[in-house]
């Protein structure tokens, strides 16, 4: 996964989802009950188009809801070592990518724009590669002084030599 060497940094980035799988059903329970209700009484009052349109509007919430818990399944995991920093992106599909940047001229970019969340991208002399982007606004900064204050320590470590101790 990683490259070689102990990892100084990793993270593990998913989008977030407020609701359980348990509390989808609830909601999609509650759906259908409302949904019976409305076309019970649009029969009994002779409205026969209106049941149409009720029945597609619960379809379309599911799918729309369906597609929205399948994207929860992605998630992005960042390792820094000495040697590299690895990105694995995985899609909600389960389909795999893998991104190394080796470590000697990495720098973590933050692009603030007026109305939109910032950019957090990883960067050396060969490649760009923008991360993060399930996460949202203060969890991007959160995240960008993280990995920054964890390859300032890569690139600036501490030797505690026995000799040198008051």
């Amino acid at each position: 996964m990683a490259g070689q060497g102990r990892p100084i940094f990793q993270a593990v980035l998913t989008p977030h989802r407020s609701m359980s799988r348990r509390g989808m059903f609830v909601v999609f329970g509650v759906m259908a009950t409302g949904s019976l209700l409305v076309t019970s009484l649009m029969w009994r009052l002779g409205a026969m188009p209106v049941i149409g349109f009720n029945g597609a509007d619960l379809i379309l919430a599911v799918t729309l809801y369906g597609m929205n818990m399948r994207g929860a399944k992605a998630s992005e995991v960042i390792v820094l070592t000495d040697e590299a920093l690895t990105i694995t992106r995985t899609t909600p599909g389960g389909r795999r990518s893998e991104v190394r940047l080796e470590a000697g001229w990495l720098r973590v970019d933050v692009e603030e724009q007026a109305g939109t969340n910032p950019i957090v991208s990883v960067a050396n002399r060969e490649a760009r590669h923008i991360v993060g982007m399930a996460l949202g606004d203060a969890e991007r900064r959160d995240f960008a002084d993280a990995l920054k204050a964890a390859i300032h320590r890569m690139r600036s470590p501490r030797f505690d030599n026995p000799q040198t101790r008051g």
